[in-house]
């Protein structure tokens, strides 16, 4: 099951720009080249070229055009099809909820150490209301459809670390303007040398269980592609 979202060691990483927690994430090899929407009746795969949907009980239709397969390649899209509607759902819901969660965990650590009448609360919403509209840019459910866009997603950690050091800056500059640059700064690098330390495995844990997941989806649709095309 997927326990981290993407959009968490961006933000562990990236709110608190300090060399002690400044370990990278490695890369996944697959980046999807693909729009997925899900809905009640069927599932729809498209890129510029190919338009792919797949309907509950197997059946597909390839760029507007019903194709006749073996029985076991319609088993196969039935399954392909239940899986991404579990699958994407659920890497929706478990990313904006772990994504709140580590916001929590960071608001109680500053309000520990700064108080709740510091300027860095407001780059921490401002922060995480951010990367939860940039999330839903890749991954969002209306009326009971999901729809999974591969540019936005593909692009997540690079304009992630972008909003991040963004908003990094402007809580050093609010702290040069209110003569609380040092102690900020060294508030901020504590919190995150500490909590970094309780983040740090379920943020790596996470990476790999997405890439994982990526990977499985890349997969599938490609073998299902190949049986389809012959």
């Amino acid at each position: 099951m997927i326990r981290k979202s993407l959009l968490l060691s961006i933000f562990v990483v990236n709110l608190f720009c300090v060399q002690a927690i400044s370990a990278k994430t490695k890369e996944c090899l697959v980046k999807p080249s693909y729009d997925i929407i899900v809905d009640n009746e069927s599932v729809l795969i498209t890129n510029p070229t190919t338009r792919l949907a797949i309907n509950n009980d197997g059946s597909m239709v390839l760029n507007n055009h019903t194709v006749n397969v073996k029985a076991a390649t319609k088993i196969e899209a039935k399954e392909f099809q239940a899986y991404l509607r579990w699958q994407l759902p659920n890497f929706e819901q478990q990313a904006y909820r772990e994504l709140g969660g580590v916001r929590s965990v960071f608001e109680k650590a500053i309000n520990e150490r700064l108080g709740n009448d510091s300027g860095l609360l407001k780059n921490l919403n401002s922060l995480y209301a951010q990367l939860t509209e940039l999330l839903s840019h890749a991954i969002t459910t209306k009326n009971d459809v999901t729809y999974f866009y591969y540019k936005p997603f593909n692009n997540l950690k690079k304009e992630g670390e972008a909003i991040g050091k963004k908003v990094f800056y402007k809580i050093i500059s609010d702290s040069i303007f209110s003569f609380n640059v040092f102690k900020n700064y060294s508030a901020i690098k504590k919190i995150a040398k500490q909590e970094w330390k309780q983040q740090k495995t379920l943020l790596k844990s996470f990476d790999d269980d997405v890439c994982t997941l990526i990977t499985d989806i890349d997969d599938k649709y490609n073998h299902l592609m190949s049986a389809v095309t012959l």
